[in-house]
């Protein structure tokens, strides 16, 4: 009796580790990310990681006052480059606490 007590325990745990590392909001569905803006965004120029400069997927936002970022790494700078609705150009770097996860 002992030993099959035991035996639930372990497969109890081990079921629990299972599925928080089958979390669907990690590995294949990562959280896309984004930096708000003042005014509507008619182009994005560039986006990069300010430290090393490698580029970042994004996209415009539906509603124009943001970029989404696709597979952001989680704290670091961003530098982002764009041209507004009024035909004005605006280079920005943001820390991550001003990147917000985009809520659905």
């Amino acid at each position: 009796m002992r030993i099959l007590s035991i035996f639930f325990i372990i497969s109890a745990v081990s079921l629990g580790t299972i599925c928080a590392q089958s979390n669907p909001n990690d590995g294949g569905n990562k959280q896309d990310f984004q930096i708000y803006f003042k005014q509507p965004i008619k182009e994005i120029k560039h986006i990069m990681y300010d430290k090393n400069f490698l580029p970042i997927q994004g996209e415009i936002s539906k509603d124009k006052k943001s970029v989404v970022l696709k597979n952001w790494e989680k704290g670091t700078k961003v530098r982002v480059k764009v041209t507004y609705e009024d035909g004005t150009e605006d280079e920005i770097v943001k820390s991550p606490c001003f990147i917000d996860p985009v809520i659905l």
